[in-house]
């Protein structure tokens, strides 16, 4: 019985304590988001309706945490965009996805922010970044971050939504 509470609080702290039920119960109904990009960011579903996929090794792995927190960018880099932790991975943190941390002046970028090593993105290596793993200097980024196949018009949408700041949310 211990070891059975043990795993479960485990669980639940390792999954910040958070199931997401608002995304699984709407995540196909276009209402629920102001744009398709917001509504990819928050569930990983499309344009069409069916969730985006993902390619390379890491993509088959995350079916299963897909399915229990949801299948988009949020599940890994937070509902502010701010970055969180990772889970099962506790000890590494998924970067913010702000518009000020991902475009912003390379001279403000500090180093806690996960993108100081690089310089900032464009929409061109956001869309390669999103898309191939690599970020602007050409390197890849952590085997963490899924490799997605999307529609050019829903990767549109998505990193339009990216570049918003948190204002025009």
């Amino acid at each position: 019985m211990r070891t059975l509470i043990f795993i479960s609080l485990t669980l639940l702290v390792s999954c910040n304590g958070r199931i997401n039920h608002s995304l699984a119960s709407d995540s196909s109904d276009p209402e629920v988001f102001v744009s398709n990009g917001e509504r990819i960011y928050f569930t990983g579903v499309g344009r069409s309706g069916i969730p985006i996929g993902t390619s390379g090794e890491y993509g088959s792995m995350r079916g299963m945490h897909r399915q229990i927190h949801g299948g988009g960018c949020a599940s890994c880099h937070g509902a502010d965009r701010e970055g969180q932790r990772l889970w099962p991975q506790f000890w590494a943190k998924a970067p913010p996805l702000t518009a000020d941390a991902l475009f912003g002046d390379d001279a403000h970028k500090e180093a806690a922010d996960g993108h100081s090593d690089h310089a900032s993105y464009d929409v061109d290596t956001l869309r390669r970044a999103i898309t191939r793993g690599l970020d602007p200097a050409g390197e890849y980024l952590d085997q963490a971050m899924p490799r997605w196949t999307m529609s050019p018009r829903d990767l549109d949408d998505l990193v339009a939504f990216l570049k918003q700041s948190h204002d025009q949310d």
